[in-house]
């Protein structure tokens, strides 16, 4: 038997967060990609439904004073095509390029994925070298996160509130950066195996900045602290480059797979991060 559902549709952020208050189990639609699989598996029930499509002011996608602005329901393949996206953050739209099929990047959004927070997602790693902040607002107050400060919490877990509709991620941009992002899959635009996101700054050939973060193997993405550290006043030479790889391979925690070695795995986080700091290294000239 199907039981009946709810449906509201605001028609703005404010109406929204109201519904939500008044209806505490509801369910919020955006792009209905990661909704419709937990639904499907009865996870979650749709009894009420708040679809936030009607909700204009969380679409936009600007660059204003060093940082990119992205609405919660930014499309997948609205961040790819995104002409402000490509000029100042293409870390984030090769990210979106993984991202399954052309159809479902017309219809996830980056708001959905945040709060859905599948640890082999390929915003993640992007979110964590980049330090994003993401912004949610309750029909009494408004929050912000840090990526890198608790906001992925656990598998499929972030620490968005039952209460709170993710309304923007806002992310800090370096002025001359080169990008990186590699991504191991059992098939093109699957979820990873293994992806890394890279960003390297550098003086006179010597590293300035490095961030490093690293998804699909933890139930968190993480952070290669020790590597990044590293490579912190080195040249950014192809043996320090090599070392840095190594450095991460050895401190970045694996999940146990029944499908997957830990050896195979770890030993992919050393090539992957090969690989993203070499295209981040030559992003610089």
């Amino acid at each position: 038997m199907i039981s009946e559902t709810t449906y509201h549709r605001p028609d703005s952020l404010d109406q929204a967060c109201n519904l939500l208050s008044e209806n505490p189990e509801a369910v919020l639609l955006s792009g209905c990609q990661s909704l419709g699989l937990l639904s499907k598996e009865g996870i979650i029930s749709l009894d009420t439904v708040i679809d936030l499509n009607g909700v204009p002011e969380l679409s936009d996608i600007s660059y204003k004073n060093g940082f990119l602005h992205i609405g919660a329901l930014a499309t997948h393949r609205d961040i790819e095509t995104s002409k402000t996206v490509q000029k100042h953050l293409p870390l984030l739209s090769t990210a979106a390029t993984q991202i399954a099929d052309v159809q479902i990047r017309n219809a996830g959004t980056i708001g959905g994925a945040c709060a859905y927070a599948d640890p082999t997602a390929d915003y993640p790693p992007v979110l964590m070298a980049t330090n994003a902040t993401i912004h949610s607002q309750s029909s009494t107050d408004s929050f912000e996160y840090t990526a890198r400060d608790g906001f992925f919490i656990d598998y499929y877990q972030s620490a968005i509130g039952p209460e709170e509709i993710i309304t923007s991620i806002k992310i800090p941009l370096p002025e001359n950066a080169g990008y990186g992002f590699e991504k191991l899959a059992y098939r093109k635009n699957d979820r990873a195996i293994v992806n890394v996101a890279a960003i390297l700054e550098s003086k006179d050939g010597v590293c300035t900045r490095s961030d490093i973060s690293v998804a699909g193997v933890w139930d968190t993405p993480l952070l290669a602290n020790k590597t990044m550290e590293f490579l912190i006043g080195t040249e950014l030479t192809e043996e320090t480059i090599s070392q840095a790889s190594d450095m991460a391979r050895e401190e970045i925690l694996v999940c146990e797979d029944p499908l997957i070695s830990i050896e195979y795995r770890s030993a992919m986080v050393g090539a992957l991060t090969k690989k993203a700091l070499t295209i981040a290294k030559e992003d610089l000239s």
